[in-house]
């Protein structure tokens, strides 16, 4: 090592630039997380690397359970101001994302960091038309569950609204009002999102696909993944969220492979889940937004 130098890590971890003479990395460590927390990041790195769609950091080390604090090892991307054709190739490759399938020679059977490669059954997979992953991972600090499930809206409701909108109405900050809103919202978006998502077929998805998560060096990279199998609407849902992303990149996106028709009606069902995220986290201005949510999916399923 040569030299090292702190660097945002983000509202969640610590970050380091570390300089050597083999090259340049960043080091995020989290000394409150658990064990595998950056195991499943670097899990979902490697699986959109796999794909060779889109650009990630190359995961370069992992700890392991046995390490007092947990950490990762990254490629270091040296930042620059993004232009207009690097968001219309970042359009371009989360389509490619979107349309790839297991299979391709490009999957690896194990990872030189030592991931695990991602998963290759042929029984309960998307392969099979099943949404979910292979195991339980994060989307920014908090638990994501996962199950391998046949029908997407019943993935959406019980593996991502109902967890999460039951633990906030039992803390109190959702109200019974609230939370009884974001429960029939919860049973009414089958109808509203499975002929979109049965139409498109299961992608892999980034999962928290927010502009927070979009680096931009000699071309995009994507980072901190929150990855599973389900429909390609919920990355284009999230990206419109916070901030959002410019016009180059949704034409782009579209232009390579069109949305079904009727998604600007599905899309407060797909932003429900980062909103009750960030309600889960902060609080505030966010517990409005999940209820104004839930009340769209309503209107727009009825």
């Amino acid at each position: 090592m040569v030299s090292t130098r702190s660097v945002g890590g983000g509202c969640i971890n610590n970050a380091l630039k570390v300089r050597t003479t083999g090259g340049d990395f960043c080091l995020k460590w989290n000394a409150g997380a658990g064990p595998d927390f950056f195991r499943m990041e670097a899990e979902g790195l490697s699986a959109l690397a796999a794909t060779g769609t889109v650009n990630v950091p190359r995961v370069a080390l992992v700890s392991s359970p046995a390490d007092e604090v947990p950490w990762l090892l990254l490629e270091w991307i040296e930042e620059a101001r993004p232009t207009r054709e690097d968001w219309k190739r970042l359009g371009r490759g989360l389509a490619e994302l979107h349309e790839w399938r297991p299979g391709a020679p490009r999957m690896p059977e194990a990872d030189p960091a030592g991931v695990p490669a991602p998963d290759r059954r042929t029984g309960h997979d998307w392969r099979a038309g099943h949404y979910g992953w292979r195991s339980d991972n994060v989307i920014g600090s908090l638990a994501q569950p996962n199950r391998w499930m046949a029908d997407w809206g019943d993935f959406w409701a019980e593996m991502r609204i109902l967890p999460l909108a039951r633990e906030l109405g039992a803390s109190g900050t959702l109200s019974a009002q609230q939370l009884a809103l974001v429960e029939r919202a919860a049973t009414r978006v089958s109808g509203l999102i499975d002929p979109a998502a049965n139409a498109d077929g299961p992608s892999l998805l980034h999962g928290d696909l927010w502009s927070g998560n979009v680096l931009f060096g000699q071309r995009p990279f994507l980072i901190d993944p929150s990855v599973y199998v389900g429909h390609r609407e919920v990355d284009l849902a999230m990206c419109r969220l916070f901030g959002g992303f410019p016009a180059p990149f949704y034409r782009t996106y579209e232009a390579a492979r069109p949305l079904q028709h009727g998604h600007e009606r599905r899309r407060s069902a797909y932003q429900l889940y980062p909103l009750l995220v960030h309600a889960r986290l902060f609080g505030g201005g966010y517990v409005a937004s999940v209820a104004r949510a839930a009340q769209a999916v309503l209107e727009m399923s009825a």
